[in-house]
């Protein structure tokens, strides 16, 4: 099998058993475990990242960032000779300690998560490649690219002993106003709910703590419709842009999306009343 010959790269052995994780739109992963614990194995989508070197760079950055930071976790990615990722039979894969999620969801911790991330990875000396040139392809006027998550979806706040961030395909440089705007996008999905866009809001002022300007905070409320409405496009798309999905789900989360864009539109003085109570 494959895979086990991918796993001796990163010196996990004495498997116990491995089960594919069918919850990602867009990369293959697995559930390793084995006597000395439990790991992801993840295959990256090269129709999706042509550019496998700038992803697994970015996350070799937040590794560096996170090392002596206790507030959030990040998951630890693992090293072969020949750094933190293999390429096997045209595939790339990567490895990294499986983080337990045993915690209760909290919309306030997902903000503080996503926000305290921005403040970290924003006060190292690095600067993040774009993985995709044409994600998050937004141009905002004197309002300052930083380096962002790019995907901020509740799935990727992880609640273990302490909450972590995972998932850094999409790390780039881009606008604060996405990351924020794919959170509100996130729990607001299922049921619309102004709380929960108030505690998001809430938890993501505490951890981003105060670094962003008048221009990033005002521009916000427009990051919520930026993401939604480039997901939406993305979703109309097809298949091309969501290989896990079938063409008939990606047409329905196309027509969910337009909905769901209305009614936020509906909502847009609330929340923006809620943006300026946080971060005044």
């Amino acid at each position: 099998m494959k895979t086990g010959r991918i796993l001796d790269f990163f010196g996990i052995h004495d498997i116990k058993q491995i089960s594919e994780i069918k919850v990602g739109h867009i990369n293959t992963t697995y559930l390793v475990t084995c006597s000395g614990g439990k790991y992801i194995l993840q295959s990256l989508n090269r129709s999706i990242f042509s550019n496998p070197d700038i992803v697994m760079r970015n996350i070799s950055f937040i590794g560096k960032a996170f090392e002596n930071k206790r507030e959030i976790a990040v998951p630890q990615y693992l090293v072969g000779n020949s750094g933190n990722f293999t390429e096997y039979d045209g595939e790339i894969w990567r490895a990294y300690k499986y983080i337990e999620n045993y915690g209760e969801y909290s919309h306030y911790v997902h903000g503080y998560a996503a926000g305290r991330f921005l403040k970290i990875v924003n006060s190292c000396d690095f600067e993040f490649g774009t993985p995709i040139a044409e994600l998050h392809d937004f141009d905002l006027t004197d309002i300052p690219k930083r380096n962002i998550h790019g995907d901020t979806k509740a799935d990727n706040i992880i609640f273990g002993e302490k909450p972590a961030v995972i998932d850094f395909d999409t790390a780039m440089r881009g606008y604060i106003c996405a990351d924020y705007g794919d959170m509100i996008r996130s729990v607001t999905t299922e049921k619309f709910d102004l709380t929960a866009v108030r505690e998001v809001t809430r938890g993501f002022a505490d951890g981003v703590g105060g670094i962003i300007t008048d221009g990033e905070k005002n521009s916000l409320y427009l990051g919520i419709i930026l993401i939604m409405t480039e997901l939406a496009e993305r979703y109309r798309g097809g298949v091309k842009n969501f290989p896990n999905k079938t063409p008939k789900q990606c047409l329905e989360r196309y027509e969910q999306l337009k909905l769901h864009l209305d009614l936020i539109h509906s909502h847009e003085k609330e929340i923006v009343n809620i943006i300026n109570e946080y971060f005044a």
